[in-house]
């Protein structure tokens, strides 16, 4: 159990930003990226971590304005409860329901390569259960699993230079933004930036930090830290493979793992992607326990573990849904458009009710 005057700090933070974000997205993105913004995608996707990095400065407005206040202080300041709990609900409904897709698209790529026979739902049921022992320990338990999570999954970057002997720069073309599917759209860019989805759940760790802890930092640094491995991961792509066959392929991670040989293991890409359960266990456990806070705040009496149950079984349920790896991908992606907005509303939001609250004291005030 974590002591009561513990905090989080910047280091768990970072690591935590990393993994949120590199979930079943990071697999499609090279071909995300050239199919979106074309020929040296890689200057654009530079842009849209900034405009992550953005997104991330509207949170710490918040957290300036409302001198460290949690999501629910700032809400339930201004609106009653009868009108703010069917909002919780809605958000809580809809980011479970983003956990289980994640979770189901990871399950039926891993399927794909290694248990074509086996049950996708049987397999499911086990990621729940792993879901089910992290979502019932505390946030300061969970970070430290993230932390030996993060370990193992951030050695696959050390795979980098096995790629360097069929790797040529001149595959990358002088060309700028050239050879995209349709033109450049505003679809088009937020489809590519959907693999940044993630970080807006900083807003569930106010209640978590303190001056000391240097949320913000922490975040800044792991969005920068997972932007250096995407920006790798579409370098080693963009060079390993032509432009066009980039546009065809489903997932290029995952193919230029399939060129990897050693002389004592004969598909290495089964013993690498099992690494990346641990980054999509990770998202879906931040987006249920996004979930249960919300839960938490509008039944606060309930029972130990129950919520958690409660939304595992919801996790469990969803799973359903998608039953084809097609359907999972376009579940993912659609949800996670709408999880862009609301990244940039929320915190647009709250700065409006806390303005409000701040007006309505002057006013008693007076």
């Amino acid at each position: 159990m974590a002591k009561a005057n513990e905090k989080l700090n910047r280091i768990h933070i970072a690591l935590l930003i990393y993994m949120i974000e590199l979930d079943v997205t990071v697999f499609a993105l090279p071909r995300l990226v050239a199919k979106n913004i074309g020929t040296n995608g890689w200057v654009g996707l530079l842009a849209l971590t900034c405009v992550a990095c953005f997104n991330i400065w509207l949170f710490q407005i918040v957290y300036r304005m409302g001198k460290g206040q949690s999501f629910f202080q700032i809400v339930e300041a201004v609106v009653p409860k009868w009108c703010a709990y069917p909002f919780y609900l809605v958000l809580t409904v809809f980011w479970i329901a983003i956990g289980s897709f994640i979770g189901k698209d990871f399950i039926l790529i891993f399927q794909t390569l290694t248990f074509q026979s086996s049950s996708s739902m049987m397999i499911f049921s086990l990621y729940c259960l792993m879901v089910y022992v992290l979502l019932v320990k505390d946030i300061y338990s969970i970070l430290k699993a993230v932390t030996l999570f993060f370990l193992m999954t951030a050695s696959v970057n050390l795979l980098a230079p096995f790629f360097f002997q069929d790797w040529k720069l001149i595959r990358f073309t002088t060309s700028l933004f050239q050879g995209t599917e349709g033109g450049h759209t505003l679809h088009g860019w937020t489809e590519v930036y959907t693999v940044f989805v993630g970080y807006e759940l900083c807003l569930f760790l106010f209640p978590y930090v303190d001056k000391k802890s240097k949320l913000f930092q922490g975040m800044y640094t792991g969005q920068l830290l997972i932007g250096l491995v995407q920006q790798l991961a579409v370098w080693v792509s963009f060079g390993f493979f032509s432009f066009p066959e980039l546009k065809v392929l489903a997932y290029p991670v995952i193919h230029t793992l399939e060129y990897i040989e050693f002389p004592f293991i004969n598909r290495v890409e089964n013993l690498v992607f099992p690494f990346f359960l641990f980054s999509n266990l990770v998202s879906t456990v931040l987006f249920a326990f996004a979930g249960l806070s919300c839960l938490k705040q509008m039944f606060p009496q309930a029972r130990p573990k129950l919520l958690e149950l409660f939304i595992v079984i919801a996790i469990f349920g969803l799973g359903y849904i998608p039953k084809l790896l097609r359907e999972a991908e376009a579940l993912v992606f659609h949800s996670f458009f709408v999880e862009i907005g609301v990244a940039f509303v929320l915190p647009l939001l709250l700065m409006v009710l806390l303005q409000i609250g701040k007006l309505r004291k002057k006013g008693v005030k007076a």
